[in-house]
């Protein structure tokens, strides 16, 4: 999970550097949307495994998992609406805009991973924001 976790995080602050730009660089924006999305796919797929086997182990791992489900399903149903949203076309044309989006799309993820560490593998280091 510190691998995934890591890959996304990294994902997240490579378009956050973006984001600080004034204007779009489009094939930098089109290869780091790409990374993001492998990241938060593979780190769906891996926290939905941690997940069940925690609800298979029991105990206070159980518990933990018991209550990620609504907002892991909220940060996975923002992250598909602001995709379906912003393609690359529109985020080019509104930048400004794109970039208010994409800064709090990139808030809400790391407050998830944060929120999915804390429950599932605690002791890891805290995200930064």
């Amino acid at each position: 999970m510190h691998e995934l976790d890591g890959t996304l995080l990294q994902a997240l602050g490579e378009i956050e550097a973006l984001l600080a730009l004034p204007c779009c660089n489009v094939a930098e924006l089109s290869r780091v949307r790409y990374q993001i999305a492998r990241a938060v796919a593979a780190r769906r797929k891996a926290i939905d495994l941690l997940v069940n086997a925690s609800l298979l182990e029991g105990g206070a791992r159980a518990e933990g998992a018991k209550s990620l489900p609504g907002g892991s399903l909220d940060m996975r149903m923002f992250y598909t609406d602001h995709i379906s949203a912003w393609p690359t076309a529109r985020a080019v044309e509104n930048w400004p805009a794109y970039v208010v989006a994409s800064r709090k799309l990139a808030g809400i993820i790391r407050k998830q991973v944060q929120i999915e560490r804390d429950l599932l593998y605690p002791g890891t280091p805290p995200v930064h924001a």
